[in-house]
């Protein structure tokens, strides 16, 4: 294992829905770290830098009442970590979300330099808009 202080941070932080603890992964964030979310949701966007990173993800945490991970692996390939998670999560307005993300965080020199998370940010989008998340059945293939 080529990054195992990340790969132990990323299982800590994502692992476990109310024992997530993302203060190790935090510590391992480059100060220039750049972080990517899908801009179909009102707070996505690149942010650029450790500060903006954490007000981000502030943002993202006043909008829901809770907001929890569980780890489905921790795979690493090179110099990227990879993290498929369950999301739970209940907004404010009451509406409870669960979904499949992944993480994917850059690692040069021991540290994150770059994240991305992909999600499906229209059920998202809908409970931020105070609509119930749409589930469209399965396609019936001929």
């Amino acid at each position: 294992m080529k990054h195992p202080h990340i790969v132990e941070a990323c299982r800590k932080a994502f692992s476990g829905f109310e024992l997530n603890d993302k203060t190790d992964l935090v510590a391992l964030l480059d100060d220039d770290v750049v972080f990517e979310f899908s801009d179909s949701l009102p707070y996505g966007g690149t942010y650029e830098g450790k500060q903006e990173f954490l007000a981000f993800w502030k943002h993202v945490y006043d909008k829901w009442e809770t907001f929890t991970y569980d780890a489905r692996a921790v795979l690493e390939a090179d110099d990227y970590v990879i993290v498929p998670v369950l999301t739970r999560a209940k907004a404010l307005n009451g509406y409870l979300m669960e979904n499949e993300h992944l993480f994917l965080f850059k690692v040069r020199d021991g540290r994150i330099v770059h994240g991305r998370l992909y999600a499906d940010t229209a059920r998202g989008r809908d409970i931020l808009e105070d609509k119930p998340p749409k589930r469209y059945p399965k396609l019936i293939l001929n």
